[in-house]
C-alpha cells in the first residue's frame, strides 16, 4: 500500500490482550490477535491494521490458514471521517479472503466500530451473542459477506456502506435481531439474506419499542436486495430501493410471496425521498479536510468507499487544543473525542509508530465536514443515472486443457477514466492463473458511458463478473 511506505510497521505474530492496549500507526498482523474477556483494545484514528495474506503463524482460531481479530473483551475503534481506521490486506495486490475477519464474541463488553474500513476478509465482521455498535463504516470486497450476525445478537448498525461483497452484504442467522438505520447496501450478490429465526429490523414506522426510522438504501444487488429464508416476517419500511414501483421492488425481494413457507418482507411505506447519496459520498472518499475548528465534539451523522491504494492520504492541518488524559501521545495529531465511559488506564500499553514519551496531554483537533472531492474514484452507485456499459467483452479460452474442470466466477474490479475507458483492472476473486488472466484481459477492453456526479465528469470503479 503506497501511502504506508514511509511508515514503520509494528509486527504482531499472534497475541492475547489481557490488559489495556492502544494501537496507532501501522500494525502488521501475522497471527491471530485475541482480546481476552479482561482485555481492552483502543485503536486510534488513522491506524492501519494490515493482515498478511493466507497466514496464521499460530494456526489457531476459526480459520487456521488466515489471521483474525477475535474480540472477547472491550474494543474501541473510533476513526473519523478524514482519518479512518483500516482493517485490510497487507498485499500490494489484495484479494477477497486474504484474512479471516473480525470475530466479536463479547456478550457483556463494549464494542464500538466507527469510521472504519473492513475489506478483503472472508467475513468482514462476525457477531455472535453480542451487541456491538457499528457506525459509519465501510465493509467491502469480503469473500463471503460484509457482516454475519448470529446467535441472538442485537447490534446497532447505522450509517454504513456495505458493498461489493462476494456473497451477501449481511447474513442474519439463529435469532439475530440487528437494527439497521441509514445504511447503503449495494453491489453485493445478495443485499441481506435471512435464515432461521433471525428477524432484522430495517425500518418499522409503528410507534413503540420496535420503532426504527429506516432510511436504508437497498439497491443494485445482483440477485436479490433481500432474500428472506426465514419463517419470520421482516419490517423494511421507509427504505429506498432504487425504484418507487412496488412491483419492481417486489421483484428484488425473495420472501413468502415466492414460497409460502417463508415470512413476508413488509417494505411499505417506501421512503418518500431518495437516499442521501451526498452523505455517503463524503463517507466514501479518503480525502482529508484542509479545514479544522475548535468547536463542539464531532457529529457522527456523516456517513464512507475508497481503497487507500487510490489516494495519497495526508494529515489535516491542525488547529489544536488539549485534553487532559493519562495516556501517551501521538506525534502525528488526529482527532480524538474523549470517551467518558471508558477512561484510558494510566498503565495502558501503546503500540505506535511514533510516540512522544515526555508528553502529558493528548493533542486534539476538530475536523470540519469535508466537501466532495471530484478527483476521487467514485463507487458506480453514485453516478448520475448509474453505470452504463457500451461495449462488453467475453473471455476467450484458447487452451482448453488449462480451463478444464474449472467452474466458477472471477470478479474483476476496474477503474474507469473520465472518457469511459478502463484505466486499471484487478482480480478481487479468482479461479486460477489462466482464467484470472483471461478475465483481466476481457475487463480491460470494456467501454463505459463516461460517468458524472452532479454533472461533473469523474473516474469511477465497478466490479465485473465472468463465469467459467
Amino acid at each position: 500500500m503506497g501511502i504506508l511506505s514511509a511508515q514503520t510497521e509494528q509486527v504482531i505474530t499472534g497475541q492475547t490482550i489481557t490488559g489495556s492496549v492502544r494501537w496507532n500507526g501501522t500494525i502488521r498482523i501475522e497471527g491471530d490477535v485475541t482480546i481476552a474477556p479482561s482485555g481492552r483494545l483502543v485503536i486510534d484514528p488513522g491506524t492501519h491494521i494490515l493482515f498478511l495474506p493466507g497466514t496464521d503463524k499460530n494456526r489457531s482460531g476459526k480459520d487456521r490458514r488466515h489471521s483474525e481479530l477475535i474480540v472477547k473483551g472491550i474494543l474501541i475503534a473510533k476513526g473519523t471521517i478524514n482519518n479512518k481506521i483500516w482493517f485490510t490486506s497487507a498485499s500490494q495486490t489484495p484479494r477477497m479472503e486474504d484474512w479471516y475477519g473480525i470475530r466479536i464474541i463479547s456478550p457483556k463488553n463494549t464494542v464500538i466500530l466507527e469510521y472504519a474500513v473492513i475489506e478483503y476478509a472472508f467475513n468482514g465482521i462476525v457477531v455472535k451473542k453480542s451487541n456491538p455498535i457499528i457506525n459509519n463504516c465501510q465493509l467491502q470486497f469480503n469473500f463471503n459477506c460484509g457482516l454475519s450476525i448470529e446467535l441472538g445478537s442485537r447490534p446497532k448498525i447505522t450509517g454504513n456502506i456495505i458493498s461489493e461483497n462476494g456473497y451477501a452484504g449481511i447474513i442474519c442467522n439463529t435469532g439475530a435481531r440487528p437494527v439497521l438505520t441509514d445504511n447503503m447496501i449495494t453491489k453485493n450478490d445478495i443485499g441481506i439474506i435471512n435464515f432461521g429465526t433471525a428477524q432484522p429490523n430495517l425500518g418499522n414506522v409503528t410507534k413503540g419499542p420496535q420503532f426504527n426510522s429506516g432510511r436504508n438504501g437497498l439497491f443494485d444487488n445482483l440477485t436479490y436486495n433481500i432474500h428472506n429464508h426465514s419463517v419470520k416476517d421482516i419490517f423494511a419500511q421507509n427504505d429506498s430501493w432504487g425504484s418507487k414501483s412496488e412491483v419492481e421492488i417486489a421483484q428484488t425481494i425473495y420472501d413468502g410471496r415466492d414460497e409460502r413457507k417463508y415470512g413476508i418482507v413488509n417494505f411499505k411505506p417506501i421512503m418518500g425521498s431518495t437516499l442521501n447519496l451526498e452523505e455517503k459520498m463524503l463517507l466514501s472518499q479518503n480525502t482529508p479536510s484542509n479545514n479544522t475548528s475548535l468547536s463542539a465534539p464531532v457529529s457522527n451523522k456523516s456517513s464512507v468507499f475508497r481503497s487507500p491504494v487510490e489516494t495519497n492520504q495526508s494529515a489535516p492541518s491542525p488547529a489544536q487544543t488539549t485534553m487532559e488524559t493519562s495516556s501517551r501521545v501521538q506525534s502525528k495529531p488526529v482527532l480524538t473525542v474523549q470517551d467518558t465511559a471508558h477512561t484510558v488506564p494510566a498503565k495502558e500499553q501503546t503500540i505506535a509508530t511514533a510516540v512522544s514519551p515526555s508528553a502529558k496531554r493528548l493533542t486534539v483537533i476538530q475536523e470540519s465536514k469535508p466537501t466532495i472531492d471530484y478527483n476521487q474514484v467514485f463507487l458506480d452507485a453514485f453516478l448520475d443515472g448509474g453505470r452504463m456499459i457500451l461495449k462488453k467483452v467475453r473471455p476467450v479460452i484458447t487452451d482448453i486443457n488449462r480451463a478444464r474442470n474449472v467452474h466458477g466466477k472471477v470478479i474483476v474490479r476496474v477503474v474507469v477514466g473520465r472518457m469511459g475507458n478502463v484505466e486499471s483492472a484487478t482480480v478481487l476473486r479468482g479461479l486460477n492463473a489462466y482464467c484470472d488472466g483471461l478475465a483481466m484481459d476481457a475487463a480491460r477492453k470494456f467501454i463505459f458511458k463516461p460517468g458524472t456526479v452532479k454533472g461533473n465528469p469523474v473516474r469511477f470503479s465497478t466490479s465485473l463478473f465472468f463465469e467459467f
